[in-house]
């Protein structure tokens, strides 16, 4: 807001968006962030704007590309920073911490609601994400289209993660 409104002090415009958002012309997401709450929200863009940096990962990736069918109610991100959870009127969204080393594999994705990018992991990234997130030592029992993935990729990004998860076989 300070960007469209250069001349006026912080203290105004925090005002400014409180009085706004009593009144439902805007909506607060978290500190700082706000909507308009008619506007449609795509989850997937609100969860790369409540966190940054971030990327969607997990099962929400895999659920996106496909790999996975199951539908999850959190929108799953990584980044850098603390691991938190953040509720809003428009979803759940849930951060794992990685290390730095581990964050790559992401691209920028044009959202269908709006005319705004959100970063999302790769599939194979994804998919190693969630093994190493989750702690996972195997893929018995588990419900993965593994046809979608890209071997060479995987095999590529498999090198940085930790020898257990290297021990994964898919």
């Amino acid at each position: 807001m300070a960007k469209y409104f250069p001349n006026e002090s912080e203290q105004h415009i925090k005002i400014q968006l409180y009085r706004f958002t009593k009144q439902g012309l805007l909506t607060r997401l978290k500190r700082g962030v706000y909507t308009f709450p008619s506007s449609s929200h795509d989850e997937l863009l609100v969860a790369n704007t409540l966190y940054q940096p971030s990327y969607i990962s997990l099962e929400s990736a895999l659920n996106y590309y496909g790999i996975i069918p199951d539908i999850t109610q959190t929108v799953t991100s990584i980044t850098r920073k603390k691991i938190g959870h953040i509720t809003t009127p428009f979803g759940s969204f849930t951060y794992h911490q990685i290390k730095k080393s581990l964050y790559f594999g992401f691209y920028k994705v044009l959202s269908v609601e709006a005319d705004e990018y959100y970063d999302i992991a790769q599939k194979e990234k994804a998919l190693l994400d969630y093994f190493y997130i989750r702690k996972i030592t195997n893929t018995d029992g588990l419900r993965l289209n593994l046809a979608k993935i890209d071997k060479k990729i995987y095999k590529m990004y498999l090198q940085k993660f930790p020898h257990w998860v290297q021990k994964i076989k898919i």
